[in-house]
């Protein structure tokens, strides 16, 4: 379908999406999923820890990733990332894609690459979906790209998320080269930041290693966030974590988007000094100046 011309594709994934929602409407199966604005409050009223599931997650569970991505399908994954879609973990919140009731504020690109997944997959994903009552936006991460309306203030809906880790103690679990919120203010609240450093491709082969590292540093340090930046790998580190009381926050592409929005970018384009994996470029080093703040902040490497 990648081939077809715009409008082709706009009109069959329309149908397919309609079809779709006939599906789930008469088989009792369209999740209730909290809109992202109140998965955020909700976060930070009750210190929640949330899991999110993106396209990549509910992919990887079917084992369909494309390949050429940074984690590789493998069944221990799939297995992993199933698990934590349907075993309830106290004070820990299940993010997905708030697709289902409509598209309409997508561009035309995000549009139709979500009607592509509900076409080949819908059907699997809605059943998967049965496990659980309540659902919150995983996308709360990706405000600004995917929207058709790009003039749109975003500056609150940021300045919101911040208060998350707002006077708190940060714990950054990251690929290397990911280097969450270096160059932007997106942490100049935090009372303090520390990171972790994991493999950039292929971290959950590391797993057990990563799980046990952060958790014995996260549980010495008062009144802690995890914001873990590190694909399915952060889904599954959520889960475990929570369960230690350590709150957690599956934080994906946020320190992108926020980059985007800043330089009111219109298409991915690659970010200076942070790797972009849907970038053409997907990795420009920044100017070593920069990075003198941020190798004082990494206090382990996996």
């Amino acid at each position: 379908m990648s081939k077809l011309p715009l409008p082709v594709k706009l009109l069959i994934g329309n149908t397919g999406y309609k079809f779709f929602q006939l599906y789930m409407k008469f088989n009792n199966l369209r999740p209730n999923v909290l809109n992202a604005n109140d998965t955020v409050e909700y976060i930070k009223k009750n210190k929640s820890s949330i899991a999110r599931y993106g396209d990549g997650e509910l992919l990887w569970i079917f084992q369909a990733r494309q390949d050429g991505n940074f984690e590789k399908n493998s069944p221990e994954l799939a297995t992993a990332l199933k698990k934590v879609l349907i075993t309830p973990q106290s004070n820990l919140l299940i993010g997905i894609p708030n697709i289902f009731d409509n598209l309409d504020n997508e561009t035309n690109s995000s549009k139709t690459y979500w009607e592509g997944l509900i076409i080949r997959h819908g059907i699997e994903i809605a059943k998967l979906l049965k496990a659980r009552n309540q659902y919150y936006d995983s996308r709360f991460t990706r405000p600004y790209m995917d929207s058709k309306n790009k003039d749109k203030n975003f500056d609150l809906t940021f300045e919101s998320i911040k208060e998350i880790w707002k006077n708190r103690n940060v714990l950054i679990v990251e690929g290397e080269k990911s280097r969450f919120g270096v160059g932007t203010n997106l942490l100049d609240n935090a009372k303090s930041v520390q990171r972790i450093l994991c493999p950039s491709e292929n971290a959950f082969e590391q797993y057990s290693s990563i799980l046990k590292t952060v958790k014995g540093i996260a549980l010495k340090i008062e009144d802690v966030v995890v914001l873990a930046a590190l694909g399915p790998t952060a889904t599954v580190l959520a889960y475990d974590l929570s369960k230690n009381d350590i709150q957690t926050i599956d934080i994906g592409h946020l320190d992108i988007e926020y980059a985007w929005y800043k330089m009111h970018a219109k298409s991915k384009v690659s970010i200076l000094g942070k790797y972009t994996n849907e970038s053409k470029d997907k990795f420009v080093e920044m100017n070593s100046k920069y990075l003198e703040k941020y190798n004082k902040e990494i206090i382990r490497k996996i």
